[in-house]
């Protein structure tokens, strides 16, 4: 018999809240902060999905940065497997910043990694 798997068994939500040295001349989120809290996010995706010690990114396939991220966000991110081939598997990551203040969401990136 198979072993299925859905997306949502592989579902992970983190949030996290953005700090002043996260933050480049234009008091928004750093990309590359960004990208770093994707990646980790979906490592564990890949891990829970595959259920091993560890798992590589072996690309990065896209990020769409749409909306800015600033200092009075907080940032969610939500990934799960989309795709899994013999040797490797896809994650979509979404981000939705959400201002703590107004408590206004928005989808502020979306971003397609690949890991083995």
């Amino acid at each position: 018999m198979e072993n299925y798997r859905f997306p949502s068994d592989s579902k992970i939500v983190s949030t996290d809240q953005v700090l002043i040295n996260d933050l480049n001349n234009y008091n928004t989120l750093f990309g590359g902060v960004l990208m770093k809290k994707i990646d980790n996010n979906a490592t564990l995706s890949a891990r829970r999905h595959a259920r091993v010690k560890e798992c590589v990114t072996a690309s990065t396939d896209s990020v769409e940065f749409l909306y800015p991220i600033t200092q009075s966000d907080s940032v969610c991110i939500e990934s799960y497997v989309v795709y899994t081939g013999e040797k490797s598997m896809e994650i979509f990551c979404k981000v939705i910043s959400e201002d703590m203040i107004t408590a206004e969401r928005k989808i502020a990136a979306v971003a397609f990694l690949t890991f083995v």
